[in-house]
């Protein structure tokens, strides 16, 4: 599994660098290309790398050879561009004003957005969200100093403890959960920041802990845990299992041996990154998208495309959704025999 995991972190790390122009829906002539963009998240990350990857995989711009001919096997004629971003509540917003067409988002701002919630763009995507697919696993990463004994949840009481910047969303999970334990913010010291100064931070001594939420592996906890000599913690306990009872799309995650160096095998929980668009989409669009995302032949671009790649399977797409599902992308489902509950 190490090794594996090790030649997909390659890819991974090489497409998350790169810059990917790829945009909207036609039927494969210039005039008739239209750009579709996707607010993915911060350079570097996770779902920065995810989005290039979606994007690359459903994109056929203008002139390029036919699927059958050996070229692409995306959507004639579209174009979509994987456009960073501090993360998912950015997203929403990008997605809420019209300048992006798609995002992706973590489960559980995707339900506070489709409730109105007024924290999420003030309440301005209540009911207009609808799902693509649900993709990789993002998991709760607990990493914390090597000098610090901290061995599970509750000991992060009196501790520094780092949340990203609110723009990404993942403090939203991460608060829940050390609110389960009885942790609330007068009994640990919260501090919220954007990723590279986290990394500091634990370097520096001015954190004690980070909790980060993200599909692994995830660049920063990779350098502590390399550089620093970091560790992860277990995120586990009746705590985290009455969270998994009461919330459906929040399930129980394992961090494999490999997935970080020299790290163990981790338990933990998370939930499904989601591939967001906006109801009004055409049903025509979300069906060309998703009929093309599944293609077998994508299936070997997925696979290799991010070291979590195996989740990117059809069968998966539509566990989990606290959203509903667009209904052009739905109608694939169907005809393809997938049923899920939304």
């Amino acid at each position: 599994m190490a090794k594996r995991a090790g030649a997909s972190r390659r890819t991974w790390l090489g497409r998350s660098l790169a810059v990917l122009a790829l945009g909207p829906w036609g039927h494969g002539t210039a005039q008739e290309a239209r750009f579709f963009r996707i607010a993915t998240g911060p350079v570097g990350g996770s779902a920065y790398a995810l989005g290039g990857l979606l994007a690359e995989t459903v994109s056929s711009p203008p002139g390029t050879p036919p699927c059958e001919e050996g070229g692409s096997c995306g959507v004639p004629g579209l174009v979509a561009l994987a456009r960073s971003s501090a993360g998912s509540l950015a997203n929403l917003e990008l997605l809420a004003a019209g300048r992006v067409e798609s995002a992706i988002v973590h489960a559980d701002l995707a339900e506070a957005a489709d409730r109105g919630e007024a924290e999420i763009v003030g309440g301005a995507l209540a009911g207009r969200l609808r799902a693509l697919a649900a993709l990789l696993s993002a998991v709760v990463h607990l990493l914390v100093r090597a000098d610090v004994p901290i061995a599970a949840v509750p000991d992060l009481a009196g501790k520094r403890v780092g949340f990203e910047e609110p723009g990404s969303g993942n403090g939203r999970l991460a608060r829940r959960l050390l609110e389960a334990f009885g942790l609330d913010e007068s009994r640990f010291e919260p501090v919220f920041l954007a990723r590279t100064p986290m990394v500091e931070g634990i370097a520096t001594g001015q954190l004690d802990a980070l909790l980060l939420v993200g599909a692994w592996p995830l660049p920063a906890v990779e350098e502590l845990v390399r550089d620093r000599g970091a560790r992860l913690v277990p995120v586990t306990g009746p705590p985290v299992d009455a969270l998994v009872r009461d919330v459906p799309y929040l399930d129980y995650q394992l961090v494999p041996f490999g997935a970080y160096p020299g790290q163990p095998a981790v338990e933990t929980v998370g939930l499904p990154l989601l591939w967001l668009v906006e109801a009004e989409l055409a049903d025509e669009l979300a069906h060309a998208i998703v009929a093309s995302l599944w293609r077998p032949e994508n299936r070997p671009r997925l696979r290799a495309g991010h070291p979590q790649g195996f989740e990117l399977v059809p069968e998966q797409a539509l566990q989990n959704l606290p959203v509903p599902l667009h209904p052009g992308a739905a109608r694939w489902y169907r005809e393809q025999g997938f049923t899920g509950d939304r």
